[in-house]
């Protein structure tokens, strides 16, 4: 890849992370139309994103950014109101600068040149032609730079209110050194009241420190300090938390203090590895109280008592006369830096690659197996050392794979917000009122099953919205807040993760489902439909309730795209819904594809991997706790309660147990879908094991109720159960193919 190549996939992945930072920012602005972060956030990134279009030849969108940067410039300063009208004018904005970049990396034109005039006119029209400088149809005059603020130099130049290195101007000759020859120090000083009876001056110690290192932070705690009338002159109330930037060892920074060590709390510890290009990366990742408490600016009952109220920290201790204005934003600026800085230490890596380590890692495991499985024939003459080494090697393996494993894991927060852009955008088309609650964001999900999932969510956003939500004058007569509810919900159970989507809408109505679902030939006259069975009947190719066909439904395609994609995970769909009170879709998927835990199992010869999620407990089989029911059924108590016994053979279609094979069954598995519960006879039940999946359908085809096969220690393949297919299969009966 050449330099111009690398330079423009690094601008296509920073504007993909702009644009959906700003599209955020937005819809968190359009419910507090006051947050003064947002509108700041938002500023940034299309300023950014300008200066980023202009750098790698995107003249058009760089002008129309420059354009739309006037107009935030605007709302900024607060000569234009946030109103929904123009939060959904930004969003389409957005929008359109997000298809321009998009034909950029495809060597198409930006925009037509057309378009370009009709959009800047639209957004004249929308403000007056006198309100953005430079807008014209035709081009963009040029403004002064917009400049990031630089809190760590404000820091600097306040030199910590002591002299600079003498005979050395601040920053001067830093350029030369090598910035690996730097250290970074926190100390924390804490002398006794009567320090100054000693002779000692902390103000001398900290000049002397000054000499030899750069006073990169210094906050004096005055949490001490006693009433004005309280004070005495001669006793020393204060304590220092420095942190100094040096060349000079731990030892040489301590000797600074040689005189007052012994019987005063002198503390010093490096801190290196939490400063990257200067900045100290643990600010952004604390919340903005715990920094404002450290620096000693507020006292923890100011914390507490902010806290409680639903504004801004800040704002709140601002208000108060806690902090101020100056203080705060110094802070915020700290925090935003570092959390800039630390954006630039991530690296973004393709899947791909992920996947080739985890299958390498996968390798060496079953290399490893196969070998101490050689060497256990050997062992008498090797010893047991060998075996030990051996099990920490596969220890190692199996860390390692989980590692990379977590590598492909994603928060769910970009997912959710992305849907909550759909949620919104469908219900300002429908003139609705709504509301979206986001829970659970930091739930974190494999980004492969992420991109499965994406479509079947969407469908069912827009479901909710659109078939769910009534109108607010609807709500209004049903004694309902006229804002509809849309709450996205997520949590981890087991080895699986679980979604919901729920509205607090009108729910579904099962006699008009009964009636279309007559009508379209799903049921017979006389069929009952209920809470039991309607999702699979909504889930049917083609059913609609809807009697017109508009751009969001009415062609019956939707549930049962999501319905498949889901279950092509591997994972279940259910669904809860009361009239007059809403619904509830719920989404069980796998954590990963890329490992998953197994329980190994042995029946007719044949090795078979459980996922370890749905397994709920194991015994030795008991004829005796039998009961047959029908046709040949049995049920088996477990755990109070009876379940049905699944017979493997019948089920894959292998070869029929004998009445005398099955009184020699040994093994009980018990499995729990979450939906159903039912024991699996088998021959042997073995260790658990974490495996890679290979997908049969890739390699082979696909195989009903089996989910994907893999390697074993002693080279031998085993089959990975679907259980929710398998589920499937034995409750309705069905029989399976041959190919298994």
């Amino acid at each position: 890849m050449s330099e111009r190549d690398e330079t423009l996939e690094i601008f296509f992945q920073e504007t993909e992370d702009l644009i959906r930072s700003a599209e955020e920012s937005l819809l968190r602005l359009e419910a507090d139309p006051v947050s003064s972060d947002d509108v700041q956030e938002i500023f940034r990134a299309v300023h950014t994103l300008k200066s980023g279009s202009a750098m790698v030849g995107f003249s058009t969108i760089s002008d129309y950014a420059h354009v739309l940067e006037n107009l935030l410039d605007r709302v900024r300063s607060g000569q234009l109101p946030v109103t929904k009208p123009l939060v959904s004018f930004l969003l389409e904005d957005l929008d359109f600068i997000k298809g321009m970049v998009e034909r950029g990396a495809s060597g198409e034109p930006e925009a037509d040149p057309e378009m370009i005039k009709a959009r800047k006119a639209q957004l004249n029209r929308f403000l007056g032609m006198e309100a953005i400088p430079g807008a014209d149809l035709g081009g963009v005059e040029e403004e002064e730079e917009y400049q990031e603020p630089r809190p760590g130099k404000a820091e600097k130049k306040k030199e910590a209110e002591f002299p600079a290195v003498p005979g050395k101007p601040p920053g001067e000759g830093e350029a030369a050194v090598d910035a690996d020859h730097f250290r970074y120090y926190q100390l924390d000083l804490k002398f006794r009241t009567d320090l100054f009876n000693s002779g000692q001056d902390p103000l001398l110690l900290l000049l002397a420190l000054a000499e030899m290192a750069e006073l990169v932070d210094v906050v004096a705690d005055m949490s001490h300090l006693p009433p004005y009338a309280d004070l005495d002159p001669f006793s020393l109330y204060l304590a220092w938390r420095i942190i100094v930037k040096t060349s000079a060892s731990p030892e040489e920074v301590e000797d600074v203090f040689m005189f007052v060590r012994d019987d005063n709390d002198i503390h010093v510890e490096e801190v290196t590895d939490r400063y990257k290009e200067g900045v100290d990366l643990s600010v952004g990742e604390r919340p903005l109280g715990e920094v404002l408490l450290e620096r000693g600016a507020i006292s923890k009952d100011d914390l507490e008592d902010a806290l409680s109220e639903q504004k801004r920290l800040g704002e709140i201790l601002v208000e108060r006369g806690k902090i101020d204005e100056s203080t705060l934003k110094q802070v915020i600026s700290q925090q935003e830096e570092s959390r800039r800085t630390y954006r630039k230490t991530s690296v973004r890596v393709d899947v791909t690659k992920i996947n080739h380590l985890v299958n390498l890692a996968e390798e060496i495991g079953i290399g490893l197996s196969r070998l101490r499985n050689i060497l256990t024939r050997y062992m008498e003459t090797f010893g047991t050392e060998l075996d030990v080494e051996l099990e920490n090697l596969l220890k190692v393996n199996r860390e390692f794979q989980e590692r990379v494993a977590q590598v492909r894991m994603f928060p769910l927060e970009g997912t959710f917000r992305r849907f909550q852009r759909i949620a919104r955008d469908t219900a300002f088309e429908q003139n609705k009122r709504i509301r979206v609650n986001l829970m659970g964001v930091d739930t974190e999900l494999d980004k492969e099953v992420i991109e499965h999932i994406t479509d079947p969510l969407k469908h069912l956003v827009r479901n909710c919205v659109d078939h769910g939500l009534e109108s607010p004058q609807e709500r209004e007569a049903a004694g309902k807040n006229p804002e509809g509810l849309i709450e996205f919900r997520a949590f981890q159970k087991g080895g699986m993760i679980i979604i919901q989507i729920h509205d607090d809408g009108r729910g579904m109505d099962l006699e008009k489902i009964a009636d279309q679902a007559l009508k379209r030939g799903v049921i017979r006259p006389g069929d009952v439909v209920d809470y039991a069975n309607v999702l699979d009947i909504i889930c049917q190719p083609g059913f609609s309730t809807k009697e017109e066909v508009t751009s969001l439904s009415g062609r019956g395609v939707g549930m049962d795209v999501v319905k498949t994609e889901v279950e092509k995970l591997g994972g279940s769909m259910s669904l809860e819904t009361e009239k007059g009170k809403g619904s509830t879709f719920t989404l069980s998927l796998p954590l990963t594809f890329a490992l998953l835990d197994t329980l190994h199992v042995r029946d007719h010869s044949r090795s078979y991997l459980v996922p370890l999620w749905g397994v709920a407990g194991t015994e030795v089989y008991r004829p005796e706790a039998v009961k047959f029911f029908g046709a040949g059924e049995k049920l088996y108590m477990f755990r109070d309660e009876y379940v049905p016994l699944v017979d493997l053979s019948r089920v894959y279609k292998v070869e029929a147990r004998s009445g005398k094979e099955d009184e020699n069954v040994k093994n009980l598995v018990f499995v729990d879908t979450t939906r159903q519960r039912f024991g699996m006879l088998v021959d042997h039940v073995l260790d658990p094991h974490q495996v890679v999946v290979k997908s049969l359908e890739s390699n082979f085809k696909s195989v009903p109720g089996i989910a994907g096969a893999t390697i074993m220690g002693d080279g031998s393949v085993a089959l990975v159960m679907d259980l929710f297919a398998l589920e499937e299969m034995f409750f309705s009966r069905q029989a399976a193919r041959s190919d298994a």
